[in-house]
C-alpha cells in the first residue's frame, strides 16, 4: 500500500485532476452547452490522456530533478528511497505511452497532439527546464494545452482559446514565483533559472505576467463572449486575490512566502474557471 500512494504521489494526482479538468471544460467550453458533444465519449478519453500524460511529465521531471529535489523537497517519493529512479521512468513511459494510445480512438489530430505533448513534457524534464524563461513558457503552453485537446476532441476549439490564454499568463507567473522558491536547490545544482540569474527581473516578469491576467479578465466580457456573472466572478474571484499576492510578493519574495504565493494560485485558477463556466451557461 505504501508503494502503491508512493507512486500516486510521483504522479502528484492533484495536478492530474487540473490536467482532466481542464480538458474536459476545454470541450465544455468549446461545446458552447451542446450536450450531445458534452456526453462524447471521446472527451472523457481526452481527458484521461491530459491526467496520464501530465503525470507521465511529474516522474520524468522528479527524475531529472533529484538531486535538486535532495534540497528543494527530499520528503519526495524518489529523494527519499521511497521509489527507486529507474522504476520511476518505467512508469513515465507506461503511462505516456497509454496515453498517446488513448489518442488513437479519439482521431488523426488527437494523436499528433498527443506525441507533440510527450514530446515537449521530455524536451522539458531535460533540456527545457535549465534554459532561463523557455521552460517557464514551455510548462505555460502545456497547461493552455489541455483546453486545446478537449476542442480537438470534439472538433471544435475556437472555443477554447480564451481559458488557454488565461491558463498560459496565470501558469506563467506560477511558475516564476516557484523557481523564486526554489532558488536555493538550483544554485547548488547550477540551474540557471530567471530566478537565479537575475531575482530583480524574475519578480518583476512575474508581476507582469500576474498584471496581464487582470488585464486580460474583462476582454471575454467586453466582447460579448461571456455573460456579466463571469466578470462579477473573475474581478473578485481572480484579480483582486491576484493583487493582494502581487503585493505580498513585492514586499517579501522569501522561500516560505512564495511557496504560499504559488499555493494560492494553484487553487485560484479553478476560480477563474469556474467564472468562464458561469460566463457561458449563465
Amino acid at each position: 500500500m505504501k508503494t502503491v500512494l508512493a507512486y500516486l504521489e510521483l504522479a502528484r494526482p492533484l495536478n492530474g485532476i487540473i490536467a482532466f479538468i481542464s480538458a474536459w471544460l476545454g470541450g465544455v467550453f468549446a461545446s458552447r452547452g451542446d450536450t450531445e458533444n458534452l456526453l462524447d465519449v471521446r472527451l472523457l478519453l481526452v481527458s484521461i490522456a491530459a491526467l496520464l500524460l501530465l503525470s507521465a511529465g511529474n516522474a520524468i521531471n522528479d527524475y531529472c530533478d533529484y538531486n535538486i529535489d535532495r534540497i528543494n523537497r527530499p520528503q519526495r517519493p524518489l529523494p527519499s528511497g521511497r521509489i527507486q529512479r529507474l522504476h520511476a521512468v518505467i512508469f513515465a513511459i507506461v503511462l505516456m505511452v497509454i496515453g498517446i494510445w488513448l489518442g488513437t480512438l479519439i482521431s488523426k489530430s488527437a494523436i499528433i497532439f498527443a506525441i507533440l505533448v510527450a514530446v515537449a513534457l521530455i524536451g522539458y524534464a531535460f533540456w527545457l527546464k535549465r534554459t532561463p524563461f523557455v521552460g517557464n513558457l514551455v510548462v505555460s503552453g502545456l497547461t493552455g494545452s489541455t483546453f486545446i485537446a478537449g476542442g480537438i476532441a470534439i472538433d471544435s476549439v475556437q472555443g477554447t482559446l480564451v481559458p488557454a490564454i488565461f491558463a498560459f499568463l496565470f501558469t506563467a507567473a506560477r511558475e516564476i514565483i516557484k523557481d523564486l522558491e526554489d532558488t536555493e536547490g538550483d544554485l547548488k545544482n547550477s540551474v540557471k533559472t530567471l530566478a537565479i540569474l537575475n531575482p530583480r527581473l524574475a519578480v518583476g516578469t512575474a508581476l507582469g505576467f500576474m498584471a496581464l491576467v487582470i488585464l486580460f479578465s474583462p476582454i471575454p466580457y467586453l466582447f460579448g463572449w461571456y455573460s456579466w456573472h463571469y466578470l462579477f466572478a473573475v474581478v473578485l474571484g481572480v484579480d483582486l486575490v491576484l493583487i493582494g499576492l502581487a503585493i505580498r510578493l513585492l514586499r517579501d519574495t522569501s522561500k516560505e512566502s512564495c511557496a504560499a504565493i504559488q499555493r494560492w494560485m494553484k487553487w485560484d485558477i479553478f476560480v477563474g474557471l469556474g467564472a468562464i463556466y458561469i460566463g457561458i451557461f449563465l
